[in-house]
């Protein structure tokens, strides 16, 4: 099986998300949306990273986590998945402009 590697830009995003979720939610769901994410990645995606081709633009594989208002972006090869970020389904961003290489490490 694939190894796993987060960028630090990605768990700095789910960090914040997380955060940001905790007044509203409560730290039950917080803590059982950030399990549920990492299960996924760790658990389903780095088994079955081609669940989904990559973005025409970016090369980078999006994964809606299901139950979750999270999206994951990634690419793999056959030794690693590499998360490089963690945004809102919803957020708006324009996915054409983001740049892959902006992830830290």
């Amino acid at each position: 099986m694939r190894t796993v590697r987060y960028s630090v830009t990605a768990r700095d995003q789910l960090r914040e998300l997380l955060a940001a979720g905790l007044p509203r939610f409560g730290p039950r769901v917080v803590a059982e949306k950030r399990d549920l994410v990492y299960d996924t990645i760790d658990n389903f995606l780095a088994r079955f990273p081609a669940t989904k081709k990559p973005h025409a633009t970016l090369g980078l594989v999006i994964y809606p986590i299901t139950d979750t208002p999270f999206l994951v972006l990634y690419d793999y090869d056959n030794a690693e998945l590499r998360v490089l970020f963690v945004l809102l389904k919803g957020a708006g961003t324009r996915l054409d402009d983001l740049d892959p290489a902006s992830a830290e490490w």
